[in-house]
């Protein structure tokens, strides 16, 4: 098992949870307008692991916050699930030293 996988294992099941947790008195996350964002996150983070390119998965936390914001912020069950989903990502990035933040540019801009 590499490292942090088990970080993305839970935020994936995370992820999927809260489509199916009641979000902001809608029925489920399954309808609501957040979940486009809650599958391109898993989509960007798939295709972020299977590369080994930490801009996908800069981009997935990133769709997972637009997920979290879009529709007004309150504390139902599936804005709780995706935050923990994206802070397991976060960990799981951490764990597995990928980065998220790209590295500065060092070279000279004197001129």
């Amino acid at each position: 098992m590499t490292r942090g996988r088990g970080w993305f294992l839970g935020a994936g099941v995370l992820a999927l949870a809260s489509l199916g947790l009641p979000w902001a008195g809608q029925l489920s996350g399954a309808g609501h307008p957040a979940r486009v964002a809650v599958l391109a996150a898993l989509a960007l983070a798939v295709v972020g692991l299977r590369r080994q390119q930490g801009q996908w998965l800069a981009a997935a936390l990133a769709a997972a916050g637009v997920g979290l914001l879009l529709g007004g912020i309150d504390a139902s069950s599936g804005r709780v699930a995706l935050a923990a989903a994206a802070t397991c990502l976060v960990l799981g990035c951490r764990a597995a030293g990928h980065r998220l933040v790209p590295s500065r540019w060092t070279g000279s801009t004197a001129g």
